[in-house]
């Protein structure tokens, strides 16, 4: 029996909710015993998941909910040890007691400090050094591990977050899409958190320059976020209201399968603001799977995601003149655009899939 003990996990948004719950999924597929200790459900209306493995779910505050995750797994260690047990991210080592078994500690980017002699660098460091291994989803994010851990005797292994076999859009939602983009092209998309970090900005920045050029152009803008209010105002500013539709969140696999489908270029140039930095980005693999290109910061871990030149382009995200020069290119260009999203789509078959990436979680554990 495997534990998962996680903060993040369905049917609430997110790439890490989205990987911890598509992981207790693949091992229940592959014949492992799964027990998940999960934090309350966030999404306002959103149902529990129905699954072949216990999910027990705790709620009040965040120490708390720690508090009771660990009790619950104190009381089923205290019968027979997990095979292992696997932790969303350093957070969640807390709650797992001592002789739980072997623990992998999911590390993402965002959430491990850049210095070494902080309060919180401490914390971090002890829950690490408690983990057999640490895995890490992108290179960058294995190396901010490595100076913070080093001569520890924790593992660090880069194992990039894995997709699960991906819906095919249905006549219905790419009907509803279509009214939307209302025989517009060539359409450009964004789905992410909405946050200053992801480059939307970017985006609208330089829509003005590419509608001289493709004046049918249209931006596709899925998500939610805080981030939202100010972006409206910019594509108010630039005045390409028009030309961009911010479709809130995607209501489900249907939607965002239509979504990818119907999109010919998958931007989101990433950038560093203050600490906040992408670790991967599971969205470009996402949109890999339909072959559609990318165009992503060269910041934090997006480069595992995106392979400049062969799946997508790399830019600096927090240059402008960059950002319009990739994503002209990339519209300008079909045959370009052709290959670098059949590129991406056997990348992310090849690699991105959990087939080649369960037994690499399972060797994180020993198993």
């Amino acid at each position: 029996m495997i534990a998962i003990a996680t903060q993040c996990f369905g049917p609430d948004f997110g790439g890490i909710e989205m990987l911890m719950t598509n992981l207790a999924d693949e091992l229940a597929r592959n014949g492992h015993g799964v027990e998940v200790f999960a934090d309350h459900i966030r999404r306002v209306g959103a149902l529990e998941l129905v699954r072949p493995y216990p999910l027990h779910r705790y709620g009040f505050l965040r120490p708390l909910r720690r508090i009771l995750k660990r009790r619950a797994l104190q009381e089923r260690v205290t019968k027979a040890p997990y095979a292992g047990v696997f932790a969303d991210s350093w957070k969640s080592v807390a709650a797992i007691p001592e002789g739980a078994g072997p623990i992998a500690v999911l590390a993402h980017g965002n959430e491990i400090p850049r210095d070494t002699w902080s309060a919180k660098a401490r914390r971090v460091r002890h829950a690490l050094t408690r983990a057999r291994t640490v895995v890490a989803s992108s290179a960058f994010t294995a190396e901010l591990v490595d100076g913070l851990i080093r001569d520890s005797g924790a593992q660090i292994v880069v194992i990039n977050p894995p997709l699960p076999l991906q819906e095919k859009a249905r006549p219905p939602a790419l009907t509803k899409l279509d009214a939307v983009i209302a025989g517009r092209w060539p359409v450009i998309s964004t789905l992410a958190r909405l946050e200053p970090r992801k480059g939307v900005d970017m985006v609208l920045r330089v829509l003005p320059r590419l509608r001289e050029r493709f004046p049918r152009l249209v931006y596709l803008v899925a998500g939610e976020g805080d981030d939202l209010l100010r972006l409206k105002e910019i594509a108010a500013e630039r005045r390409v209201e028009k030309s961009v539709v911010f479709l809130g969140a995607l209501a489900d696999d249907q939607e965002k399968a239509a979504f990818f489908e119907r999109s010919q270029i998958f931007a989101m140039p990433v950038r560093r603001v203050a600490n906040s930095v992408e670790g991967f980005g599971i969205v470009y693999a996402e949109a890999a799977w339909r072959s559609v290109p990318s165009l992503a910061g060269v910041e934090g871990g997006a480069a595992d995601a995106v392979l400049n030149g062969q799946t997508g382009l790399l830019c600096r995200g927090d240059d402008e003149h960059e950002v319009f020069e990739a994503l002209n290119r990339l519209l300008s260009d079909d045959a370009l655009r052709s290959k670098l999203g059949d590129a991406a789509r056997r990348h992310a078959l090849n690699h991105l899939s959990w087939s080649s990436a369960l037994p690499r979680y399972l060797a994180a554990l020993g198993l």
